[in-house]
Order: C-alpha cells, then sequence, then structure tokens
C-alpha cells in the first residue's frame, strides 16, 4: 500500500497541545513559587508580632492580610494546575490518537500497492485520518483510540470510559469537536466526496468505517448502524475490503486519488483565505 499525507493536522495539534502544556506547567510552577513566598512572609509577620499576641494568637492587622494573600495565591495555584491537568489530557489524547493512526496504517500495509491511504484528507465537512483507494473501491475511515465501551444506537454514540479492572468510570456522548456523532462526523466528509466524485463522472459511493483502535476497547449494545463498518482491530477493515470483488481499474484509482488531492488543496486554499 502506498500512502500520502495530504496534512498532519494531528501532528500540528500534538504540537500546539504541547506548547499549551508547558506554558500550563510554567504558570502552576509560578504560582506555587509565589505561594510559598506568601508563607514565608507570613511566618516572618507572625515573628514579629509582640510576645503575648503570640501566646494568644491574637492577630494583627498586618497578619490577617498576609494570611489572605496565602489563601488567594493557593486558589490561584489550584486553578493553575487544573489547567495543566487538562492540557496534560488533550496531549495525551492527541498523542493517543496520532498512534492510532499510525497503527491503523502499519495495519493495512499488507495490501497491495493498488491501494493507496491519502492522510489528512479534509473537505468543508470537515477531516477524516485516511481515505483509501484501490480496485475494490473508496472508503473513509475516522479511527479513535480510547479506553471504552461503545455503545451505538443509530446516530447516537456513547461510551462508557473504562478503568484498568473494566470498571466504568465514567460515560459520555461519543462526538467529535463539533457535537457530531463518530458516524455523522465520516459519514458527513464522505457524502461530500462521494458528490465531488460523482460531478467528476466517477458514480461510485464512498464507504465509511470507524475503528476504535485501543488493546482494550470495547464494542458494547450496537444497534442500526449508520456507518459500514465498525471494529476494534484492523483486521475486520482488511476483510472488509476484499469482500467485494474488484470493480475499479488502475487508471480510474489514479484518477480518483487526483480528485481527492485536488478537492482537498482547493478546501486548504479556501481555509489559509479565510484566515488572512
Amino acid at each position: 500500500m502506498r500512502v500520502e499525507v495530504l496534512s498532519d493536522h494531528g501532528g500540528e495539534q500534538l504540537w500546539r497541545t504541547e506548547q499549551q502544556l508547558r506554558s500550563a506547567e510554567a504558570n502552576t510552577a509560578a504560582w506555587a513559587d509565589r505561594y510559598r513566598q506568601s508563607q514565608d512572609y507570613l511566618r516572618v509577620v507572625r515573628s514579629e508580632k509582640p510576645l503575648w499576641k503570640r501566646i494568644f494568637a491574637v492577630p494583627t492587622p498586618t497578619e490577617r492580610e498576609a494570611r489572605a494573600h496565602v489563601q488567594e495565591t493557593w486558589q490561584e495555584v489550584v486553578h493553575a494546575d487544573v489547567g495543566r491537568q487538562q492540557a496534560f489530557g488533550r496531549r495525551q489524547q492527541r498523542a493517543a490518537g496520532l498512534w492510532g493512526e499510525d497503527t491503523l496504517a502499519w495495519a493495512l500495509s499488507v495490501l497491495p500497492d493498488e491501494w493507496v491511504m491519502l492522510r489528512g484528507y479534509h473537505n468543508r465537512r470537515g477531516e477524516t485520518d485516511h481515505v483509501l483507494v484501490g480496485p475494490q473501491g473508496v472508503w473513509a475511515v475516522e479511527v479513535k483510540r480510547r479506553r471504552v465501551r461503545l455503545n451505538v444506537a443509530g446516530d447516537q454514540w456513547w461510551y462508557e470510559k473504562l478503568d484498568s479492572y473494566g470498571n466504568v468510570v465514567e460515560t459520555g456522548p461519543a462526538v467529535d469537536g463539533g457535537g457530531r456523532s463518530w458516524a455523522r462526523q465520516v459519514n458527513d466528509i464522505a457524502g461530500d466526496l462521494t458528490s465531488w466524485l460523482n460531478r467528476k463522472g466517477h458514480q461510485i459511493r464512498v464507504s465509511t468505517a470507524v475503528m476504535l483502535l485501543h488493546e482494550r476497547a470495547q464494542l458494547g449494545r450496537i444497534e442500526d448502524l449508520t456507518v459500514d463498518l465498525l471494529a476494534n482491530h484492523p483486521r475486520y477493515l482488511l476483510d472488509e475490503l476484499y469482500r467485494s470483488p474488484p470493480a475499479l481499474p488502475p487508471q480510474t484509482c489514479a484518477d480518483i486519488v487526483g480528485l481527492i488531492r485536488r478537492d482537498h488543496q482547493f478546501h486548504a486554499e479556501r481555509r489559509r483565505h479565510r484566515r488572512s
């Protein structure tokens, strides 16, 4: 299988989250230092009180101000550390996502060179991790690396987060940053790509897959699935790719790859123009 990187959006996101994490760590350290300084000042203020006030624990106005400053700086330390933990969580999630994408690419490397993997395809409906083009068709594939049990009821997707013992510790909707279910996320992108290819003379449908690639990921209740494949191991995608007989000749595959590349570049230029 040949691999072409259209964009490294995941890598760019990881770099940004690493920058944010370093900034959050520096902010936390700065507030922790201020907290230690405020404690030192409070000890000095208490030691300078008259003896009888120290014996009877009578605070002076200066001591009350110093004690209030200690409390305020401690709250800032707590707030900064929450930001640090959130940045660390985002960094871990980004790194895990890239690991999952690389894992799928490695697993699919057994495909012959008639197959092309386009990584980081982006159109007006968003970005998907991989688009596969080969003799058996075209697939849009979204990869998630989460230690969860995934449940599906039509377009309602939700997860149950599992601890190392398999106990449920958290639940929530399985959605992208825009609130779309993982199915709708990849279906929207694939639908737009299908329309583009159809307009250019290729009357094919782009199939869709969501791959949940964590060694402890589980599939729970699955009803009315709206993607062509939901799986937690690459072998199921390989099986699906070979299920249909070859229908696209090499030149057609090459034309489709060129159109996908062209569409991605068009939307990349539009995004750059909007930002400028």
